[in-house]
């Protein structure tokens, strides 16, 4: 009669749990339990698995894995807060490493914390996995990002930094899915957009500002008083845009350019300067004050020169013998 009510216990027990094995259910109604080294040894193997998660969980830190995969890291994040309670509670009660984990589960407390820490490492392996190929895929799109936001592109060009910025988010999306021949076959199309914006990046930064003064300059009196000087400001400008469209890296030599092309534009500045001067000299009947000071200046450069006195040479002639001379 015991007998019978025994196994039938058991049935019950078993059908209530669902998940029991027969021999902890065996276990538990002959009241065995395991040695002190048993439960010494589950508690050092959990230990062990925890330490694992726990660097896996700092090397998905200090490698930003979450700017890569951040559904796996996510992941793991809330996997880890599960563990670090698992173990804690474990921590307390050592001796109870291979008891059961709940009355529905055939895990052991030590067993889930090992079930639970090899989850979390293969979840950051994965995110690991992922950087990985992003890097390896994309690594030639990383180059033009430093360059952009070097020269600030992001606020200069914010519409079209934004769509490129959305579409590299897209691409490593695609490859943590594994579409990598996909994103392969969009890269050239896309590394064009970034290199167009750079160039445009590059040349407002050196050139915007001159840009800018010639556009101003072309739409004065100015252009149309000195037009020859106007054009080779123009085209100093325009030279220089040009080799940066196809040296766009090559900063000593674009800012050389740029300078080229400043200098050619405050020319024009002085030369209409003095030809306002001029104009008012005229107006004011102050013409032989002005001539005479500028005599007296070929003056001192003839008599430096060894040249002597040559005020009775026209100005032309002056700076000729002075050029000679040297």
């Amino acid at each position: 009669m015991q007998m019978k009510l025994g196994i039938a216990f058991g049935a019950i027990l078993f059908g209530i749990t669902g998940c029991k094995t027969l021999d902890s259910v065996q276990n538990t109604l002959a009241g065995s339990s395991p040695s002190t080294e048993q439960v010494q040894a589950a508690y050092s193997r959990a230990e062990a698995a925890y330490a694992e998660a726990q660097q896996a969980m700092y090397l998905a830190n200090i490698e930003s894995l979450t700017e890569y995969d951040s559904n796996r890291v996510e992941r793991a994040q809330k996997e880890w807060q599960v563990l670090k309670k698992q173990f804690a509670e474990l921590q307390s009660n050592p001796h109870e490493a291979l008891d059961s984990a709940s009355f529905f589960s055939s895990q052991t407390l030590s067993g889930e914390i090992i079930e639970n820490s090899q989850q979390i490492m293969a979840l950051v392996a994965g995110a690991q996995a992922a950087k990985k190929l992003i890097l390896s895929v994309l690594e030639p799109v990383r180059s033009h990002f430093a360059v952009l936001d070097k020269f600030d592109a992001s606020q200069q060009f914010s519409k079209r930094y934004r769509q490129l910025t959305t579409l590299h988010e897209k691409f490593k999306g695609m490859l943590v899915q594994g579409k990598q021949v996909q994103v392969e076959t969009r890269l050239p199309e896309y590394q064009a957009q970034l290199t167009a914006l750079e160039k445009d990046a590059v040349e407002l930064h050196y050139m915007g500002n001159i840009i800018a003064e010639l556009k101003l300059i072309g739409a004065s009196t100015k252009a149309q008083v000195l037009p020859s000087v106007y054009s080779d400001a123009a085209n100093t400008t325009d030279y220089a845009k040009q080799y940066i469209h196809l040296n766009v890296r090559k900063y000593e030599q674009i800012e050389e350019k740029a300078r080229s092309a400043k200098l050619q534009i405050l020319r024009l500045e002085h030369l209409y300067a003095e030809h306002l001067a001029r104009k008012q000299a005229l107006s004011d009947q102050q013409v032989e004050a002005r001539l005479l000071a500028l005599e007296n200046q070929l003056l001192e450069l003839t008599e430096k020169a060894g040249l002597g006195d040559l005020r009775h040479l026209s100005f032309t002639q002056q700076l000729s013998a002075i050029k000679e001379k040297l």
